[in-house]
């Protein structure tokens, strides 16, 4: 059988592969041993490529979802419809998983998958060969022969990630993406009122085992060279032991690699934050939100900014860069108080600092509390990131002029960042380091990443607000 796999991410900042897709590809081939994938990636897809995709003829077409490439999935889907009609389309993803049913106002596709999606993608190609009923695929939204909606049950979540094969990278065009993400938990057990991950994998928190981690790490190494990566995981430290032996694993291997990850300041140690050091880990970034208390409290960050403070010390002391990252419009959230975390921020040890407008998301706290205490501007979701200012709700404590005076005074200082779009120079940075670190030998190659990316970071990027 041939699959088509689309990842739509044509504008975007980042050029790296979609994990979700190489998931479910290496699951898929574990079940089946007729499969052969063939993979669009519109951000590193060249023309001729994405013409020959077009025309070629599959059995079944997967495309993932993000709200932030909607208009972009929309484009695909009907060039689909009219250069592949009786082709089968199977929806999925984050956005997929947040709207459910909504899905099929704009994008009708014939499969749409919820959840984890390796075992329902798996299933579906099951139902193809005329091994499955559709009525028996969990996690799975159709439309019967009567034109219904149908939703299945939801699909329990796999329990042990290290059952899973490793993502299928051959299928990707491996060699065109500077740097590569990881992702090694799924879930996360605290709530944030904004966050969206409790809504799209509940509070269960799963890993990979350090082990794991790394022999994925040596795989990518010894077959396509990679040595920087970014784990994109929620919060990489939730289980500490886990990282102390993730560390300990490659000092002793003597693996050399740079690494940053996404991780919670206030459960941050001392002894952690040198071994990561140790271990590789250049930059950190941490979800600050609010430099007021009550603000934290009223989001469910689950802690308090004096213990995130102590966190921001512990890693400024081992010389690990820490990336600062706040929102605005967080559930109680005033003028007073964004100004509040302005003056944090300005006397922060963090390296960097970000300001992002709070979008809500269906299935969140921050939704419920803008239904029940705000006005929406929009409830389409797809719509908030063309939004300019991106303000897309208010609330009486808060209102849209207080809203729009907030982004001013985050501007005036430099922290305001919700641009997420594809930059010549930041691809041009990406490129140039990627190529050093293949052709310097190791520690020199490292030294001049790290140089030519702190020059990106202070002089390019604060010069064109990217």
């Amino acid at each position: 059988m041939n699959i088509g796999l689309i990842f739509p991410n044509a504008d975007r900042r980042y050029k790296t592969i979609h994990l979700g897709l190489a998931a479910i590809a290496a699951y898929a081939r574990e079940q089946h041993q007729d499969l052969h994938f063939y993979v669009l990636d519109t951000r590193v897809a060249t023309s001729k490529e994405t013409k020959q995709f077009f025309n070629t003829t599959f059995d079944l077409i997967g495309m993932t979802v993000f709200s932030p490439v909607y208009y972009e999935v929309i484009n695909i889907f009907n060039r689909l419809r009219k250069t592949q009609p009786g082709t089968p389309i199977c929806l999925g993803g984050p956005y997929v998983t947040t709207v459910m049913e909504d899905i099929f106002i704009k994008t009708p596709g014939d499969f749409v998958v919820f959840g984890e999606g390796e075992i329902t993608f798996s299933e579906i190609i099951s139902h193809l060969k005329g091994e499955m009923r559709l009525k028996d695929i969990k996690g799975l939204i159709y439309k019967n022969n009567e034109g219904k909606i149908v939703r299945n049950e939801n699909r329990e979540q796999i329990k042990d990630l290290n059952t899973l094969p490793i993502p299928a990278y051959d299928i990707f065009p491996m060699e065109r993406y500077p740097l590569h993400r990881m992702i090694t938990s799924r879930g996360c057990p605290f709530t944030c009122a904004w966050c969206n991950s409790s809504s799209i994998w509940d509070t269960t928190y799963r890993t990979l085992s350090a082990e794991n981690m790394v022999k994925e790490i040596e795989f990518l190494i010894s077959n396509y060279g990679k040595r920087i990566f970014v784990f994109g995981d929620n919060s990489f430290n939730i289980q500490t032991k886990r990282v102390e032996l993730f560390c300990d694993l490659l000092i002793s291997k003597q693996i050399k690699i740079l690494w940053s990850a996404s991780i919670r300041a206030d459960i941050m140690t001392s002894e952690l934050a040198i071994k990561m050091k140790e271990a590789g880990c250049y930059n950190v970034s941490i979800g600050i939100e609010s430099a007021n208390n009550e603000i934290l409290t009223q989001m469910n960050k689950g802690t308090k900014i004096e213990k995130i403070t102590s966190g921001i010390k512990m890693l400024k002391e081992a010389n690990i860069e820490v990336m600062a990252q706040y929102v605005i419009g967080s559930p109680g959230e005033t003028l007073e108080t964004i100004k509040e975390s302005i003056e944090y921020a300005k006397n922060s040890e963090a390296d960097y600092t970000n300001f992002y407008t709070v979008l809500p998301f269906k299935g969140t706290p921050q939704w419920e509390y803008v239904s029940n205490h705000g006005t929406f501007y929009t409830r389409e979701i797809h719509d908030y990131h063309s939004i300019k200012p991106r303000i897309v709700f208010e609330t009486p404590e808060f209102p849209y002029k207080d809203r729009l005076a907030a982004i001013k005074l985050v501007k005036k200082e430099g922290f305001y960042s919700n641009q997420d779009k594809k930059s010549w120079l930041f691809d041009t940075g990406k490129e140039i380091s990627k190529k050093i670190q293949r052709i310097l030998p190791e520690s020199t190659g490292e030294k001049l990443y790290m140089i030519l990316k702190s020059i990106y970071k202070l002089k390019l990027v604060k010069k064109n607000n990217i």
